[in-house]
């Protein structure tokens, strides 16, 4: 229970990784407030962080739109009063070849996926005064691995990857860090029923597709005393995958 009397926010954390972190970081005694765009995809992961014991609320909204991001984690705040860390899971949005990407297609993945983690990163650090500060990004492969149609999604993951690291440099006197996590390919929903993942174990070092919990423990290590010493970094948790396989990764997400 090293989170006791810790409170995080997790985005996006209805489902796949982002369920998995907010079910982790509550066994470890963080209160958790989970976020999703409806009550009915958020409150069944709440009520079962509950049913095991552990303290749950929900916040809403849209990411993508608007200062919605600001909000969140303002309500995030009000909830408990304060908050400790931020996990920024909430990501993804069309993929395609760029010249075939509407204008408002490109602006909703770059806002989902880096304006909303710039304007969630800036209201954490306006409003919190943890002494155990954790802003913690999910990024993914594609944001150093190039591979074609994900173009858009991979610069705004980059971006925010970078963002990262000087936010790392700003809030680094406060005791505040800041990092970021880059899964694989990892059993989710959104690759439930296809077939490609099966390819990707053969070239990964331990020979399987990484599980959502898989992550979650590296996010609850990052979040956690043990990990005060890291930051602005990028932490690649993909079993070891090999740079060739950068076509299938890219798709992980």
């Amino acid at each position: 229970m090293r989170l006791t009397g810790r409170t995080a926010l997790v985005t996006g954390s209805s489902q796949g990784i982002g369920k998995a972190i907010a079910l982790r970081l509550a066994a470890d005694g963080a209160g958790v407030v989970v976020h999703a765009r409806s009550a009915e995809k958020a409150e069944p992961v709440a009520e079962l962080i509950r049913a095991r014991g552990g303290t749950a609320d929900v916040v809403l909204g849209d990411l993508a739109a608007g200062d919605t991001a600001l909000r969140v984690v303002q309500d995030a705040f009000a909830v408990h009063g304060g908050l400790d860390i931020l996990v920024l899971n909430a990501g993804g949005g069309s993929q395609g070849l760029a010249a075939n990407l509407s204008v408002e297609t490109i602006d909703r993945t770059l806002a989902f996926n880096l304006r909303a983690t710039i304007l969630a990163t800036a209201e954490f650090a306006r409003l919190t005064d943890s002494p155990h500060g954790r802003v913690i990004f999910i990024s993914s492969g594609m944001a150093t691995h190039p591979a074609p149609g994900v173009s858009v999604g991979a610069a705004a993951k980059a971006g925010s990857e970078a963002f990262i690291r000087s936010a790392a440099q700003e809030l680094g006197e406060r005791g505040i860090t800041c990092n970021s996590v880059a899964p694989g390919c990892t059993r989710t929903e959104m690759i439930a029923g296809q077939t490609w993942p099966d390819q990707v174990p053969p070239w990964t070092a331990l020979r399987r597709l990484g599980e959502p919990e898989d992550i979650a423990d590296v996010v609850a290590f990052l979040a956690s005393d043990e990990a005060r010493w890291l930051t602005g970094l990028t932490i690649a948790a993909n079993g070891g995958l090999v740079t060739t396989a950068a076509n299938i990764l890219a798709r992980a997400r």
